[in-house]
Order: C-alpha cells, then sequence, then structure tokens
C-alpha cells in the first residue's frame, strides 16, 4: 500500500484525501503527484518522497492515477535495472492507494523542478517515451536528504536486504 499525496489542484481531479492516512508498506515511500501541461498535453509528474524517483503518465485520465501508477513505476524500475523479483513486488505494493494531501515542502520543491525540466524535454522532443523521460530525469542531481541520485537512492532502498529503518 502507498500514499499518494496530492497538490490541491489534482486532489480536484482524483478524489478528497484522508486525513490520516496510513504508512506506506513499499519501500519507496509516500508518492507525491502533481499535474502540468505541454501545449495542448497533460502530464502527471509522481516522485517519490524518500528517493524522489520520477514516474510520468499522460494527464488525461488523472481520475485514474492509482490504478494506472503501478505498471508506470514498473516500467520505470525495469529501465533502471532493478530485478524482476522486486519490480513486481513494489509494483503489487503500488496497486493499493490511499490518497492524501501533500505534507513535506521539500518534496514539493523536487516535484516542481521536476515538472520544469520534463516540460523543457517534452517541448523539445514531445514524442519521448514517459518511462524513459522519467530515467533520464532521475539522473538530475538532487540535495535534499543529502546529495545524490534519484536512481541510485531508488535502487539502494529497493535492494537492502530488510526495509530501511
Amino acid at each position: 500500500m502507498i500514499v499518494l499525496r496530492c497538490t490541491r489542484k489534482l486532489l480536484d481531479r482524483v478524489g478528497p484525501p484522508v486525513a490520516d492516512p496510513p504508512a506506506s508498506t513499499s519501500r519507496l515511500g509516500d508518492w507525491y503527484a502533481k499535474p502540468f501541461s505541454v501545449a495542448q498535453r497533460r502530464y502527471l509528474l509522481v516522485i517519490s518522497g524518500p528517493s524522489r524517483l520520477p514516474v510520468l503518465l499522460p494527464g488525461r485520465d488523472a481520475a485514474g492515477l492509482a490504478h494506472r501508477f503501478a505498471g508506470a513505476l514498473g516500467d520505470v524500475l525495469v529501465l533502471l535495472g532493478i530485478p524482476v523479483d522486486v519490480v513486481e513486488r513494489e509494483a503489487l505494493a503500488s496497486r493499493e492507494v490511499v490518497i492524501a494531501a501533500t505534507d513535506s515542502r521539500s518534496v514539493l520543491g523536487s516535484l516542481n523542478d521536476f515538472a520544469l525540466l520534463a516540460q523543457h524535454r517534452l517541448r523539445a522532443e514531445p514524442e519521448i517515451d514517459l518511462a524513459k523521460l522519467a530515467v533520464k530525469l532521475a539522473g538530475t542531481p538532487i540535495i535534499a536528504g543529502g546529495f545524490g541520485f534519484p536512481y541510485d537512492v531508488a535502487r539502494r532502498l529497493l535492494t537492502w536486504p530488510s526495509p530501511p529503518s
């Protein structure tokens, strides 16, 4: 089970948030989501709170985000070279979603930065595969939580022998 923490703008489309959500059971923790547009196309950007790993989805069906997220996450993890059993475990944990409001200004800052980078790339390459773009974004250095790259942090969290404390 994951907690999907949505911006106000996205909450209007996905439904009301749970006031006191339970803790996420996936290794990548809570996920944060926001919509953005490029020209006439809508997109959804979702990032993991602990790792800042991004996942991009088409935004035309924002209400279906909870149902589509696990597949999009699996696509990104496969491209990162994560072992198949680990991808399946994380995708399975991501199939049950609790909607909540955002609660971290730091993650919101990363979310906004990634949205700007994605907009720039999508203007230059409108037909780019969204999973491949997410992997490119995951190579962006992040200072929040200690300097690192989202793909490295995600790999470490996913392949840890037991869930990190």
